[in-house]
């Protein structure tokens, strides 16, 4: 379901985005994007929180996290930045020294004078965020409460958001809404109900009725039906991917599978601009569109494979497996406590 999310979030690039940003490559495929990829990645990442968090130490398991997704998002960071300073076309918006140290620092998503170098940065501070809070809640536990919180961050957000009021809010407000993904709540809410359900927690029809309350909130805060119902039809295969049972019948494509979704990460912070700027070269060579395409998937699918192989993997066993002391043994320790 991952790669199958991934390959979601390519399919929209390099069909509708890359065109829409950058008419000179082409016409678009459709009139609308299709975009329920980069969300249905947050959905599996709050499920994921949910399996691992319960083994071992909390501190350790967040260490780990950030162990896993911040090194090779600081490595694409700088890669595509470079990327595009050097070989971007000047009729290009290329990013600034400050766009790359508010990339860096995750600070684009609060601060409106950067830019994300590439769109698809936006899901890191959220992730990041959502591991902060799972490790400062899970210790506590939450019991029969664990329900009401999940109606909570699905509904909350969209009364908040009711008649354009944080349209119409100070623009701190505004920045803090954005910045915190407040109105992306509904999926790391949805993802615990499915490891909820598929341990038995919640019955089939609370789950139903959180499924059509999350379709309902997507809905409400980006006014995209389509996109909104693609994400229920996922929601939906994840759902039953995490109870079972196993689906043999991918069974001979499993090394392939295997191998997009070892990749996984990297292609999601590669694929956005890299794809493009592969593009638009080959455009220049005369390259059509469908070649275009083919081109810009294999170039991201190298690349991710070579970040992967050669800097999350590597930096990951390096540093996941440090004893976390000091400071950050007691800033850890009085977070989950």
């Amino acid at each position: 379901m991952r790669v199958l999310a991934v390959l979601a979030v390519m399919f929209t690039h390099t069909t509708y985005q890359g065109p829409f940003l950058h008419p000179e490559l082409g016409a678009p495929l459709g009139r609308y994007p299709f975009q329920v990829g980069a969300s249905v990645l947050l959905v599996i990442s709050a499920y994921f929180v949910c399996v691992t968090i319960r083994k071992g130490s909390t501190s350790r398991w967040l260490w780990r996290r950030v162990c896993r997704v911040l090194p090779p998002y600081l490595a694409a960071v700088l890669f595509t930045y470079t990327l595009l300073v050097f070989f971007g076309p000047s009729n290009w918006i290329l990013p600034t020294r400050h766009d790359l140290w508010g990339n860096l620092t995750l600070a684009a998503s609060f601060d409106p004078t950067v830019q994300l170098i590439d769109g698809s940065y936006w899901t890191l501070p959220l992730q990041l965020m959502a591991f902060a809070v799972a490790a400062l809640l899970w210790p506590r536990g939450l019991g029969n409460r664990i329900t009401t919180l999940l109606w909570i961050m699905i509904l909350a957000p969209v009364a908040l958001q009711w008649n354009g009021r944080i349209d119409h809010s100070p623009i701190w407000v505004i920045q803090l809404w954005n910045g915190l993904g407040l109105h992306r709540m509904q999926l790391f809410a949805i993802g615990i109900a499915i490891w909820l359900w598929s341990k038995n927690r919640i019955s089939a029809p609370h789950l139903g009725a959180l499924l059509v309350a999350t379709v309902f909130a997507q809905h409400a805060h980006t006014a995209d039906w389509p996109s909104s119902l693609g994400i229920g039809v996922l929601l939906l295969l994840v759902a039953l991917a995490a109870r079972g049972p196993d689906w043999t019948v991918f069974a001979r494509f499993r090394r392939p599978i295997e191998f997009l979704a070892r990749i996984s990460f990297a292609l999601y912070l590669l694929n956005q601009e890299v794809g493009y700027l592969i593009a638009y070269r080959l455009m220049e060579v005369g390259a059509g569109r469908l070649a275009q395409i083919i081109g810009a998937v294999v170039g991201v699918i190298g690349l991710a494979w070579l970040l992967t192989k050669y800097i999350e993997e590597p930096v990951f066993r390096a540093f996941s497996g440090l004893r976390v002391r000091g400071l950050r043994a007691r800033a850890f320790a009085w977070l989950t406590t």
